[in-house]
């Protein structure tokens, strides 16, 4: 499973973001570039993948997730909790599943100095957000 798993990160870090998926190019917010969008046979679903770059510090408001997510951290160090959870912290490596529907409450980039870069794997409805703020 870790060997599937560092193959699919040595993989989608050699693709090119698509231009349309970039969120921001501030270098002091958070950027989303889409990797791949894939339609699920049989459902009104998709799956996404996404890489996410935080900068150092970065914390977002608190919001929830609409469908099934799974992380997967590839650099950085992250903070995160869900509903009423006591907050957790991540490492380069590691992967968690984020509850649908649930507050998450915290979701940040404690290190004032290195910037976060995690894959998230979504399952959505074609238009439908995969985060949604309050």
């Amino acid at each position: 499973m870790a060997i599937a798993a560092l193959s699919a990160v040595s993989f989608f870090r050699s693709i090119p973001a698509k231009s349309d998926g970039l969120v921001s190019t501030d270098s002091h917010a958070m950027t989303t570039q889409e990797l791949e969008r894939y339609p699920i046979p049989g459902t009104d679903l998709e799956m996404r993948l996404n890489l996410v770059t935080q900068p150092p510090g970065y914390a977002e408001p608190i919001h929830h997730h609409p469908g099934p997510s799974f992380v997967y951290m590839l650099e950085g160090t992250a903070e995160s909790a869900y509903g009423d959870e006591p907050v957790k912290r991540f490492h380069a490596g590691d992967h968690w599943a984020q509850p649908v529907d649930v507050e998450h409450r915290v979701a940040r980039n404690p290190d004032m100095h290195a910037v976060r870069r995690f894959l998230v794997f979504t399952v959505n409805r074609p238009g439908e957000p995969a985060t949604v703020f309050p």
